[in-house]
């Protein structure tokens, strides 16, 4: 590229002009709208869900709960397989959906969720890294679910990662500087809120979805529907901004198994309000102690960090390993000892 040359950006003329086709604009015949049906807590038993008066609104096609599914109810998830494709029994954070209505128009699709009655019961749930840790804490994942040679079973903690070298307990330092520092839940905002879309395709099915891991979702896809690879066709439109949190499944499977059950197209698009509900970045507390000599050199660094996973796993516990085994930074330190630790809580699950 000369200098003095303006460089042609891949898809900026179609942004500018408002002639970029995101998922929500694209046109599918005889499509259904979906919408989600959540309770105003984050952790609850489903006591039961009344869909009377959802089914009889005009246009309504499908209510469904867990017990709809397949049973027992798929399970999803780029690392662990601990989601279902709607809430089982209890809801494990605040905007899990529990029910799930597809129907002609969206304004159908919003009344009929608006109609669906849950009655549930709040439970006793964890927040932060000190209520999951805690000797009575509720567990945010269920043990049936977690192996049963896994050291952690009983706990909310997922994973602990220790990386190390040359000995932190017996290095000698001038100064030593001990800090705690912390970093919250965020959404990563992207303008264009997450959507999906399926439909039947012969005899395997299509899916689009603003995923920045297509190939990834296929997979995934194939697995959970028990298809071959080549009959999950996955469409990947322009994200409208991901930063991560679009990498990975979030509710394909919920569309793809309505799109297979009314055989028709089914499309989910999240208002920015369900979005944040939806995804966030992990949080963490982080202690460093750093030894130093008189001179300045590092002696040696000994980290601890509690990252908050929320309900589920996601991708969340390699972001922990990728940031953890860089910890120390570019320097040559000879001592170091970093210790991390991937909490379950009953928070919005992170990526």
């Amino acid at each position: 590229q000369k200098i003095g040359i303006s460089p042609h950006r891949v898809g900026g003329f179609e942004r500018v002009t408002g002639g970029q086709e995101y998922l929500a604009d694209i046109p599918f015949a005889d499509v259904l709208q979906v919408k989600l049906v959540t309770v105003p807590v984050g952790r609850a038993r489903i006591v039961s869900v009344d869909k009377t008066d959802a089914l009889a609104v005009p246009g309504v096609r499908l209510v469904w709960t867990a017990d709809d599914l397949p049973q027992p109810v798929p399970r999803y998830g780029p690392q662990y397989q601990d989601r279902p494709v709607l809430a089982v029994d209890e809801t494990k954070f605040h905007g899990e959906p529990v029910a799930a209505v597809a129907a002609d128009t969206r304004d159908a699709a919003e009344e009929a969720a608006r109609l669906v009655r849950v009655e549930y019961e709040e439970l006793p749930g964890v927040y932060t890294a000190s209520q999951a840790l805690a000797a009575d804490a509720p567990l945010v994942r269920e043990t049936e679910l977690r192996p049963d040679d896994d050291p952690y079973r009983e706990t909310n903690v997922l994973t602990e990662r220790v990386y190390e070298w040359g000995d932190v307990d017996t290095a000698e330092a001038d100064l030593v500087i001990d800090e705690t520092y912390s970093f919250p839940m965020i959404t990563h905002f992207a303008i264009e809120p997450h959507a999906f879309a399926a439909a039947p395709d012969e005899d395997g099915i299509a899916i689009w979805s603003t995923i920045q891991h297509p190939y990834l979702l296929q997979k995934l896809m194939a697995q959970l529907l028990d298809l071959p690879l080549s009959k999950v066709r996955v469409y990947a439109p322009d994200p409208g901004g991901g930063f991560g949190g679009k990498q990975n499944i979030k509710l394909e499977p919920l569309v793809a198994l309505m799109a297979l059950e009314t055989g028709r197209p089914v499309r989910l698009v999240l208002t920015l309000d369900e979005s944040f509900q939806a995804n966030r970045r992990v949080s963490a507390e982080v202690r460093v102690r750093s030894g130093f000599t008189s001179e300045g050199e590092l002696v040696f660094e000994d980290i601890r960090s509690d990252y908050l996973l929320g309900a589920y796993a996601d991708i969340a516990e390699r972001v922990v390993a990728k940031s953890q085994y860089t910890a120390a930074g570019p320097y040559k330190v000879p001592n170091v000892r970093i210790t991390a630790r991937s909490i379950l809580t009953n928070t919005t699950p992170a990526c």
